[in-house]
């Protein structure tokens, strides 16, 4: 099934219109904080959109669509997770990194620890948010080749292409400003097009559970152990992602940081639940499709008039593009603030920094575009991408907020070797087992507690400055 005429010319024009958003950015962008942050300066409105938007890419709206398809609701595990981790993230640490007012992950590492600790940290957190940006623009030619019948591998480079373009223009105020718009499309869309039209085609929810198997309305169908990973995961990671960090860094005030994300958590777990029951509707309507992932633009373009569904499938591609330009924005920020301002030129202007932060968007981006085409599965990438991210430096990130004697040393140390453990235990059991992400943790604490411990105190003064960067009275040694 090729995407109607009149649906192809929708998207253009969505596109066109991203476009035209990122060339308004670049007007707008004057500071380093304008192109990294949007100025700090994002009100609770606009913020718990363009934070969802963030949260709700290709892994949430295809994938969690694909694994409705084939498990019914308990397909919303994988977004629930997500949920849960950014309402976790809200209430535990969205005041302390709102005050802070960093722009890196990296930068908080080396705040609390050492710089050795942030470049690493960084760098793993970097090659994270460039893993996200690819699963995204895989999901994103894998839905336009579907539709407009081109080969996944064009559609990838010409999505590539777009996000590239718009994000390098405007940095972090195009990127807040296409995901308000994105957020708005994905979420009239889902519901009040998608679901409504999809349970009519059915005959409504008593035709859709006469049609379906009772264990697709069953919350556990999907298994114990594959909810258990998702949550190992995606609790976990999400709240420690440079992506989600930068946009907690764009709060106006460490209030509207909490509360957002405790709102965006909230919405993240409805949407989940409303795709995994979107892809149950698509099994009614569409049995024995070969691809699952590929359950919802189908549905869409099987129930949803001419027009309109061309602006709900326009949703669905916002849902990735949100995703993955916050991710190639987030990587192009690692590598500018803790590698190039950190070793090639402290002292560099704010101007510069953000010429050098564009050439990061242009020279990531373009590895995000070949990586894509090459890798071309979505799950691979991201199982890779929080394996790395939770399992190598979830603790020593947690430990800076809530354990006073966490040294750089043990930070360090935990670091290296659990990035270690991790490549050598995706290498050994492969992408599908929860043994990376355990042995991980595992080794990351262990490491952490025992280095920390033999090398303790850290500094008094460091911990002082710390101290106070989060807001706190530090008076005591």
């Amino acid at each position: 099934m090729v995407v109607p005429t009149i649906d192809a010319a929708v998207l253009l024009v969505y596109v066109l219109g991203m476009l035209g958003i990122g060339y308004w950015g670049y007007r707008r962008s004057e500071t380093l904080d304008d192109y990294l942050v949007a100025g700090r300066n994002i009100p609770i409105w606009m913020y718990v959109p363009v934070m969802s938007a963030v949260i709700l890419g290709g892994a949430s709206t295809i994938g969690g669509g694909g694994l409705g398809y084939q498990y019914g609701i308990s397909g919303a595990w994988l977004v629930v997770s997500l949920g849960i981790g950014t309402i976790a993230l809200g209430l535990l640490i969205s005041t302390n990194l709102a005050n802070l007012r960093a722009y890196s992950l990296g930068e908080v590492l080396e705040r609390r620890y050492d710089e050795y600790s942030g470049t690493i940290g960084a760098a793993i957190a970097g090659v994270y948010a460039l893993t996200i940006a690819i699963t995204q623009t895989i999901a994103i030619g894998k839905v336009l080749s579907a539709l407009f019948g081109f080969q996944q591998s064009t559609m990838i480079v010409a999505a590539g292409v777009i996000v590239i373009g718009y994000t390098a223009l405007g940095g972090m105020l195009t990127v807040t400003m296409t995901d308000f718009v994105q957020w708005i499309i994905m979420t009239v869309g889902v519901f009040l097009f998608a679901i409504p039209l999809g349970l009519d085609a059915v005959g409504g929810l008593s035709g859709l559970t006469a049609e379906l198997d009772p264990s697709y309305f069953a919350p556990a169908a999907i298994g114990w152990k594959t909810i258990a990973s998702y949550v190992l995961l995606y609790v976990l990671g999400i709240m420690i992602g440079q992506d989600i960090w930068q946009r907690v860094f764009t709060a106006r005030s460490a209030e509207v940081a909490r509360t957002g994300n405790v709102a965006a958590g909230i919405y993240t777990i409805v949407y989940g639940i409303a795709t995994a029951f979107l892809g149950a509707i698509a099994v009614a309507v569409l049995p024995n499709l070969a691809d699952p992932e590929l359950a919802l633009p189908r549905l869409i373009l099987e129930v949803v008039p001419v027009g309109v569904s061309g602006l709900i499938l326009a949703g669905f591609v916002s849902a990735m593009m949100s995703t993955a330009d916050s991710a190639l924005l987030a990587s192009s920020t690692l590598f500018t603030s803790d590698v190039y301002k950190r070793f090639v030129d402290p002292d560099a202007s704010d101007e510069t920094y953000t010429r050098v932060s564009r050439a990061f968007v242009l020279g990531l981006g373009a590895v995000m575009i070949y990586a894509a085409v090459a890798i071309g599965n979505v799950v691979q990438a991201l199982v890779l991408a929080y394996d790395l991210l939770t399992g190598c430096i979830f603790v020593p990130v947690f430990a800076a907020f809530f354990w006073e004697r966490s040294t750089w040393q043990g930070a360090l140390s935990s670091i290296v070797a659990s990035a270690g453990v991790v490549v050598a235990s995706l290498w050994t059991y492969g992408f599908s087992s929860n043994l990376p992400i355990v042995y991980g943790l595992a080794t990351s604490t262990v490491v952490f507690v025992v280095v920390s411990v033999v090398t303790g105190p850290p500094a008094a003064e460091k911990l002082r400055a710390w101290t106070r960067s989060l807001g706190y009275d530090a008076s005591t040694d």
